[in-house]
């Protein structure tokens, strides 16, 4: 399974329309984000692009996370996790965050093939043990605007850049 990642979008919604077009032609099933969304207005707009379920948590610029919540609670395909989530994807137990101090303890913890995590707007992947460690990179466009595909057949990772 192709999964999408995506984090920091800072209400780059043309940056964000594209990904989710070119995660699309990717054939990715599920995305996850790791949050900074900022507006609702945005959160609103990745509900209705994106067809599949959407796992998500909150970055550190969501100040109204009362008004996500209950946007979430209203779209059945969305789950906003709050600050840490977990998934079981195609076998794969996966955890995600904003932040990379609390993905360390995530992957630290040996309960997870792989943990997801944003916060520095910069794209990486790296192992921690057997824990798969990735950062989507930015979608704002204060660096290189771009995303991840993770595929669960294989635990590999491709970065895609706008």
């Amino acid at each position: 399974m192709k999964v999408a990642l995506i984090s920091d979008i800072h209400d780059r919604t043309n940056n964000l329309l594209a990904a989710l077009c070119m995660a699309k032609r990717e054939r990715c099933e599920h995305l996850l984000c790791m949050g900074d969304f900022v507006s609702l207005e945005t959160f609103r707009l990745l509900i209705a692009e994106w067809d599949g379920p959407i796992d998500a948590v909150f970055g550190n610029n969501e100040y109204d996370r009362k008004s996500f919540l209950m946007m979430a609670q209203r779209a059945p395909k969305v789950e906003l996790h709050g600050d840490v989530g977990s998934v079981d994807l195609d076998g794969k137990r996966i955890a995600m965050t904003h932040f990379p101090t609390q993905a360390m303890k995530l992957a630290e913890s040996g309960k997870y093939d792989a943990v997801f995590f944003g916060h520095t707007h910069e794209a990486e992947s790296f192992r921690l043990g057997a824990c798969l460690m990735v950062n989507p990179g930015e979608l704002q466009g204060r660096r290189r605007a771009g995303f991840a595909v993770y595929d669960t057949d294989d635990d590999s990772v491709r970065f895609r850049f706008l």
